[in-house]
């Protein structure tokens, strides 16, 4: 591959070579030729790449592939997998994947007799697939199934697959099988249980009992200090239960770093013992060294929060302390307003159309659940609509009343939710809301309906027992956050091709305001509930650049405009009319 390619290892060929091969294929027919190169031209305008600047790399292509929606390349979802199809044809045509066989491949009479086992079962038959015909196109029986076929399988889907998450999909495989293996053994199904891996290699919290009883006490009292729950001996702000466990959430990944540079923490006894100089390099050089000698903004708070402790809380001598600051102001990450990430969120809704579809996605998503009900009614596809409608319920609250994820998931028909006429009104108290600042949102009455058909209809079926939250979980419990931030997310991709976290629904409320009304940051400020407006001037401070600059270009373009339409009066040098300023007050001379 040409050296002037900057995404993809140099052994691997191009697109546009790809393309060449198959057109020289001859095992192909001269209609397959031209449908796989059109999917591959396709890929290329998709991509916005030159097809010499596209790897015959499924992993490259997994990452692309993951960013492309319908709605941005105006095709049909099925366009997208006809060439996803295509692609993957191709490849195993030149002999670039080998392992994995086509969907229709048959598969062996071993593996057909399990498969036949799951008759009436779509999701093991979907779990599985797959696996089945990967072990028939590599001849490997059922009874020779082990954790190494296991984890061979798992390379070739991360080689050899579009998949996009195939740790995922293996666990799910190595589930499913051990299930399978349970229900069907006395019917011949092979007595093996896969080991289900665990991914977790950026996960590094280490277990309690390594640690010494005198550094869990402190810690403990460190924190019980910061929450001002001892009226003699507390931080004049006590903290919050947020703040509170991020705290600890630092220090805990602190000590696990010192355990993992070969401190033995059962051996010492107090948590001043492991802030020192030469304990505190050592801990935050393993994180400097994980995140390839770089900072970040973790290591940052890491800093931060040791630095309070040793300086704040149990002092130290003038050359610590001065340690301790130059080390805070080289690691600390300090990025005035929006994040990288919160700020490619925003330009989203730089385009009018996407704003468009942000603002219209809910009533959508309730006419699509109500078609789902009337064409379908399978268990499956009623409580997929329900989802649906649930789904639509949020994102259309954190549309018209922007808030944090633990509030919109702790909303309570009790106690948060109340009815003005035919209008919901949502008041969170300043205690439950992060800056002690209270939220207090009238809802328009055409929202107030959907929201009301929700509590009476879906959200009955979501949920066996009585529960008072407004996103119910299990238990009596509202909806875990993670579950509901999946749910907010998934269905903005999937329905509206939107990237958007629910937090980033009050950068977008901030963004979709200024560009409409620029220069109203008090506005914005109430809106989202902050403190001062210093907070969301600090934040919001040139969202609406892009709105200036696109009437900036208008004004450009008009002026072009005009002297293509009238280039010789633009031209003609002719005095201006002299103006008497008494003749334009209606003087006299």
């Amino acid at each position: 591959m040409s050296n002037n390619n900057p995404f993809a290892d140099p052994c691997l060929i191009s697109f546009a070579e790809l393309q060449q091969k198959i057109w020289i294929n001859d095992r192909l027919s001269y209609p397959r030729r031209r449908e796989i190169s059109s999917a591959i031209n396709a890929v290329a305008a998709w991509f916005n790449l030159p097809l010499d600047m596209i790897p015959a790399s499924t992993s490259f292509l997994r990452d692309r592939f993951n960013h492309i929606h319908p709605d941005h390349v105006n095709v049909s979802k099925r366009r997208i997998q006809n060439v996803r199809s295509l692609v993957m044809a191709a490849f195993r045509a030149e002999g670039i994947t080998t392992k994995l066989a086509p969907y229709m491949t048959t598969m062996s009479l071993e593996w057909q007799r399990l498969w036949d086992m799951l008759k009436g079962s779509l999701y093991h038959k979907t779990e599985l697939s797959r696996f089945f015909r990967y072990c028939s196109n590599q001849q490997i029986n059922p009874t020779d199934v082990t954790d190494a076929v296991s984890a061979s399988y798992l390379q070739a889907l991360e080689t050899e697959a579009l998949v996009s998450k195939p740790q995922i999909r293996h666990q799910s495989v190595c589930r499913v099988w051990n299930k399978c293996a349970e229900l069907h053994q006395q019917k011949g199904w092979p007595d093996i249980a896969l080991a289900v891996p665990r991914y977790e290699g950026r996960l590094y919290s280490i277990d309690e009992t390594l640690l010494s009883n005198g550094i869990k006490q402190d810690l403990d009292d460190y924190i019980t200090f910061l929450a001002g729950d001892d009226p003699f001996s507390a931080h004049a702000r006590p903290f919050r239960p947020k703040s509170l466990e991020a705290v600890k959430g630092y220090f805990w990944r602190y000590l696990s770093a010192l355990h993992y540079q070969g401190i033995n923490l059962k051996t010492i006894n107090s948590l001043s013992d492991l802030v020192t100089k030469n304990m505190f390099t050592l801990g935050i050089r393993w994180f400097w060294e994980r995140n390839q000698n770089e900072t970040s903004k973790n290591i940052g708070e890491i800093v931060w929060t040791v630095r309070c402790y040793a300086v704040k809380h149990i002092g130290t001598d003038e050359a610590t302390t001065a340690f301790y600051n130059d080390a805070l102001a080289r690691l600390r990450v300090t990025q005035p307003g929006l994040s990288n990430k919160n700020q490619a969120a925003m330009a989203q809704f730089d385009n009018p159309k996407i704003v468009e579809t942000f603002v219209s996605l809910p009533p959508r998503l309730w006419d699509k659940a109500a078609s789902m009900q009337k064409t379908v009614c399978s268990k499956r596809i009623c409580k997929k609509a329900h989802l649906l409608v649930q789904a639509s319920v949020a994102i259309e609250i954190l549309l018209f009343a922007p808030m944090r994820i633990s509030n919109l998931q702790g909303l309570r028909l009790d106690v948060h939710i109340s009815w003005q006429a035919n209008c919901v009104r949502i008041n969170i108290p300043r205690q439950q809301v992060k800056n002690d600042q209270a939220l207090d949102f009238l809802l328009p009455e055409s929202v107030s309906k959907r929201i009301k058909r929700y509590i009476e209809g879906s959200r009955r079926h979501l949920t066996s027992s009585a529960n008072p939250f407004l996103f119910p979980g299990r238990n009596g419990k509202p909806k875990d956050s993670s579950a509901l931030r999946n749910q907010i997310e998934n269905t903005l991709w999937k329905e509206a091709g939107i990237r958007l976290t629910p937090h980033q629904f009050r950068h977008a409320a901030a963004k979709i305001l200024l560009d409409a009304k620029p220069g109203h940051y008090e506005v914005v400020r109430k809106v989202l509930g902050h403190k001062s407006l210093s907070t969301t001037y600090s934040h919001y401070a040139g969202a609406e650049t892009q709105a200036a600059i696109s009437l900036y270009d208008d004004v450009i373009i008009q002026h072009r405009q005009r002297r293509a339409i009238e280039p010789k009066q633009l031209h003609q040098r002719c005095e201006p009319p002299f103006m008497d300023p008494l003749q334009l007050y209606g003087g006299k001379r």
